[in-house]
């Protein structure tokens, strides 16, 4: 009995000092490829000059944030320690302010997509010259594009295995953490100063999903982004060429 006894007391340190050493390779694992991932809304593209610039000077303005003032909280995650719960599902629609299992500690979205939406019309060379008002606003511009961020929903479901206890174990391994669902919803209209009319306007929105990511997934992102932004910069990246053609016609007085 007394060398079962030792025997079981034996494996059982075992087993601790291997948890133990799990623990601390989780980190050193994610850390060593983890590179700083772009937390713009930058779309990833080649440039694209499809179309001839149209003359004047454009000045993007910091979009206006009409998004739900809702997030969920850490409290929520303690569902996960009730024995048999599979995942849990917490959503936000300020993610840059709060999201629960994947660290996206952006700046404010109504200035990031200003900003990559500024980015891109200056890479594109959809009009001779392009300013970003939030960082040089007392320049003279001939129109001025405005924006209204509706929405920037990320919903996360991050899967707990049935026991809170030993999910750690599953990340460790590399099993799926976490999925997302994410939606964005902007508003955009030029303005001629001139005159102060809207010349043109239009909507980016769009939906996606992105299934089973593990830790190592967060950690490496995708091309070079963190894989929240990379969702949303791909929503914009899909709409850009309508709305690059449109703001090149209007400022050229095609309507």
């Amino acid at each position: 009995m007394r060398d079962r006894s030792q025997s079981s007391a034996g494996l059982l340190r075992h087993l601790l000092r291997l948890v133990a050493a799990l623990c601390l390779l989780l980190p050193l694992m994610a850390g060593c490829s983890a590179p700083t991932l772009d937390l713009s809304l930058r779309p990833v593209h080649a440039a694209r000059e499809s179309v001839v610039p149209a003359p004047g000077v454009l000045g993007v303005d910091r979009f206006i944030d009409l998004r739900p003032q809702t997030r969920g909280d850490d409290n929520q995650k303690w569902l996960g320690a009730v024995p048999g719960v599979l995942w849990l599902n917490i959503a936000t629609d300020q993610p840059e302010l709060y999201t629960p299992y994947s660290f996206f500690n952006s700046r404010p979205l109504e200035l990031s997509s200003a900003e990559a939406v500024a980015f891109a019309l200056t890479q594109d060379r959809v009009v001779g010259t392009v300013l970003f008002l939030p960082v040089d606003p007392y320049r003279q511009v001939d129109y001025r594009l405005e924006g209204l961020l509706h929405r920037t929903l990320v919903r996360e479901r991050c899967y707990y295995y049935g026991s809170f206890m030993y999910s750690w174990l599953t990340r460790v391994i590399g099993l799926p953490y976490v999925s997302y669902e994410i939606e964005f919803d902007l508003e955009l209209r030029l303005r001629e100063m001139k005159s102060g009319e809207i010349v043109w306007h239009d909507r980016v929105s769009g939906q996606r999903e992105d299934k089973y990511n593990s830790v190592y997934d967060l950690t490496r992102g995708r091309d070079g982004k963190h894989l929240i932004a990379y969702h949303f910069a791909a929503i914009l990246a899909e709409k850009l060429p309508t709305i690059e053609a449109g703001i090149n016609q209007a400022m050229r007085g095609i309507r």
